[in-house]
Order: C-alpha cells, then sequence, then structure tokens
C-alpha cells in the first residue's frame, strides 16, 4: 500500500497566498458573501469566525456551519464556473480575510501544488459534517439535535474551559438556526436539559458538562 500523503504544512503556502490576495477587515456581523453574487474569488481565514448561511422559500434561515482561522471558503466557484452563490457568509466576529481572485488562485496553484492538497482536504472535512448535520436532521428529534450541537458548539476555538466543562456563548435564536427549529423550542430544550444536570445555562453563557 502506498503511504498517504502528508498534509502540507500551512507555513509553505501561508505567504504566497497571502501575497496573492487581498487582505480586508470585517466588522461583526457584516456579510461577506451575499447568497446570488457571481462567484470570483476565494478567501482565507486569517483572524477571526464566520457563519455561513442559506435559507428557505419562506426567508427561515438555517446555519450550515461555523468557520475559523485557517479555513476556506468561497471555493465551490473554482469548480462550478455557471452557479451562482449558494449561501452568505457572515462574520461572527472581527474578521481579517484575504480574499484571492480565481485566476491568481489557480495561478497560485501551479507554482505552489500543495495549496490545492490543503483546499481539497478542508473541503472533505466540510462535506463529513455536512453528512453528518443531514443525518442529524433526518433521525434525530430536536432534543438529539440540539445536544449535537451544544457538544459541537464546545469544540468551537472560541469555547472557554470551565471547571465543570466548556463554557459557550451563543442565543437561543442562533441554535434554533443551526437545528431548524423555533427559539421557544430551544427553550424547553435546554431547560430539559438544565434539569436532567447536562448542561447550566443563563442568559446567552452555556457551560456544557463533562466536556473537555
Amino acid at each position: 500500500m502506498l503511504p498517504l500523503r502528508k498534509i502540507p504544512r500551512q507555513a509553505e503556502w501561508l505567504e504566497p497566498l497571502m501575497n496573492a490576495g487581498s487582505r480586508r477587515q470585517y466588522a461583526n456581523r457584516s456579510t461577506i458573501i451575499h447568497h446570488g453574487d457571481t462567484p470570483d474569488a476565494l478567501y482565507y481565514i486569517v483572524e477571526g469566525s464566520v457563519s455561513v448561511v442559506i435559507e428557505d422559500d419562506d426567508g427561515r434561515e438555517i446555519i450550515l456551519a461555523y468557520l475559523n482561522k485557517g479555513d476556506f471558503f468561497g471555493e465551490m466557484g473554482l469548480f462550478e464556473q455557471e452557479s451562482n452563490r449558494t449561501a452568505w457568509v457572515v462574520a461572527r466576529s472581527k474578521c481579517e480575510i484575504v480574499e484571492v481572485n480565481y485566476e491568481q488562485f489557480k495561478r497560485l496553484c501551479r507554482q505552489e501544488p500543495d495549496i490545492l492538497f490543503a483546499l481539497t482536504t478542508q473541503m472533505a472535512s466540510r462535506l463529513r459534517r455536512t453528512s453528518s448535520k443531514v443525518r442529524e436532521l433526518a433521525f434525530l428529534d430536536v432534543t438529539g439535535r440540539v445536544a449535537a450541537t451544544l457538544l459541537d458548539l464546545s469544540k468551537q476555538p472560541d469555547a472557554i474551559t470551565h471547571p465543570d466543562g466548556m463554557q459557550i456563548r451563543i442565543t437561543r435564536q442562533e441554535i434554533a438556526r443551526i437545528v431548524g427549529c423555533s427559539r421557544e423550542m430551544v427553550g424547553r430544550v435546554l431547560k430539559d436539559l438544565e434539569e436532567r444536570g447536562l448542561i447550566h445555562a443563563k442568559g446567552k453563557t452555556m457551560v456544557i458538562y463533562g466536556t473537555r
């Protein structure tokens, strides 16, 4: 069996990427990509965190993913040239983003092929997470989906170590947008989880017990 190729170290391709693109600053909650935009650039998160959001025909939003420092986004236009953007990407915090035109990125990949391997590795990981989310939406009840979401959030870079587990900050409305239910239903589920001794919730701050 041939050995698996090692994932390239970020430092080997990061500087060429930064030099090829434009560095931009985005305030918290500002929109970086709009649904329906014509795709012409790839983005790389230098600092900060973003949400990937879709909307159904009734205007209800679902958060597909959170992306953090070191993640790419906006890559689908590299492979589907006829398609417009299918989601919004919104800053969750103050962000520094490198924006690279697709043609520049293709030229960069010819010079630094490891960067394409890094991108496709991220895409494969993201596909696994999306498949997992689809299974949760299809097969788990609301309590299961909320619990799975809290566990995922406890692994995000902005989660804080707590003596009893991991501490996160998130609104009930945002959890509802992740799991696809009403804010009121999220409130009832959180109360139930708290009564069962699995979490502690006060306002936007939640401690998920037993996680590290």
